[in-house]
């Protein structure tokens, strides 16, 4: 569940969720680190939801943390520090936006080399907002343990259509044996079909933590 860090409240309502959920919070926002603390006490996993620079960049100023491939190391080093201690103790990170960023080998290069010399290592989620990225085949070159999305389940904020999607991302676990499926805390129309799926799938499939697949 990505986009958070904006809204106490709304992290309060996922973290109360009963299934597990793998909560990601961008960091420097309003109630980033709140939110991860809260997320933390909570049974649920914490991501950094890094904004990565992508093609129509035109909001830079909403993300002071963020990398752009164009930067220096020292500058891509200093961004992920800023975002580990922005949302403190995550468990993992995952980009948020990030098409031009996750297509360029020299900067993910650094970015992974870099998340390497931590002490409390993370893994790595690919949100695959590229058909090219190379995100998560660079994480595992640096042995960074990651996974990939595999679907998102609201591109559009209708009902029906998350719910579509939900069913379609099941029959993907049913067939391959997991699936990763991505949505957005911050819209309404998500997080109440979401808690409604989750119940209703329940017996269906097994919900798990990241690190799990």
């Amino acid at each position: 569940v990505d986009d958070l860090g904006y809204s106490l409240t709304i992290c309060q309502e996922l973290a109360a969720y009963q299934q597990p959920l793998n909560l990601a919070v961008i960091p420097g926002q309003t109630y980033s680190r709140k939110c991860a603390e809260l997320i933390k006490a909570s049974p649920h996993q914490l991501l950094i939801h890094f904004p990565w620079y992508s093609l129509g960049w035109k909001a830079k100023r909403k993300y002071p943390i963020r990398i752009d491939p164009k930067m220096s190391t020292e500058n891509i080093q200093a961004m992920l520090t800023r975002a580990i201690e922005s949302v403190p103790n995550a468990n993992g990170i995952n980009n948020h936006m990030g098409s031009t960023m996750s297509e360029d080998p020299r900067a993910l290069g650094i970015f992974f080399e870099s998340l390497g010399k931590f002490k409390n290592s993370k893994y790595f989620l690919d949100s695959k907002t590229s058909r090219r990225s190379k995100a998560y085949p660079t994480a595992r070159r640096w042995q960074v343990p990651a996974a990939q999305n595999n679907a998102f389940l609201d591109g559009v904020q209708n009902a029906e259509y998350i719910q579509r999607q939900f069913q379609i991302a099941v029959k993907q676990a049913e067939a391959t044996g997991s699936v990763i499926a991505i949505c957005h805390g911050s819209r309404p129309v998500t997080r109440r079909v979401l808690k409604k799926l989750m119940s209703q799938y329940n017996s269906a499939v097994e919900f798990v933590y990241l690190p799990e697949i």
